[in-house]
């Protein structure tokens, strides 16, 4: 099976792009969902554990990343990546003006493995529909609701 993508009409953001011109760019498109339980059941088929095993590794995962995060520490979770916490803030012209106050990003980042960064470098690709929509951010989005 092919990653699908469908094209949106996009700002070309080159350095020398004209004033105004747009380029069709290539947007991945979600063709469905796999949630915990089907993970956990798909682990379990192929390992000695039951879906519950896995499903309490993986709430340890989270245990030690609520834990280790807020540290400052980077969590590795073996092939699979990193987990670190970023921030992004507003700046100051001195040191003694910056206060927390101009912190206003915070995140978790994911950086992953080699393995994964190999596969999607590999991915063969297919085009989803034979429309296209046009848009600075496009129609429709490559998520899935949550309801």
């Amino acid at each position: 099976m092919a990653v699908k993508y469908r094209l949106v009409l996009k700002k070309d953001m080159s350095k020398d792009a004209a004033e105004g011109s747009k380029l069709f760019y290539a947007v991945s498109s979600s063709t469905g969902m796999c949630d915990t339980n089907q993970l956990c059941e798909i682990i379990a088929d192929r390992s000695a554990a039951t879906p519950g095993d896995v499903k309490l590794v993986l709430d340890g995962v989270i245990h030690v990343l609520k834990q280790k995060l807020p540290e400052g520490q980077t969590v590795q979770v073996g092939d699979l990546g990193y987990f670190q916490a970023s921030l992004g803030s507003q700046g100051a012209t001195t040191e003694k003006e910056f206060s927390a106050n101009l912190i206003k990003r915070r995140r978790i980042l994911f950086r992953p493995g080699k393995m994964l960064v190999q596969l999607s470098e590999n991915f063969k690709t297919e085009r989803y529909a034979s429309g296209t929509t046009s848009g600075e951010s496009g129609s429709g989005s490559d998520r899935p609701e949550i309801e």
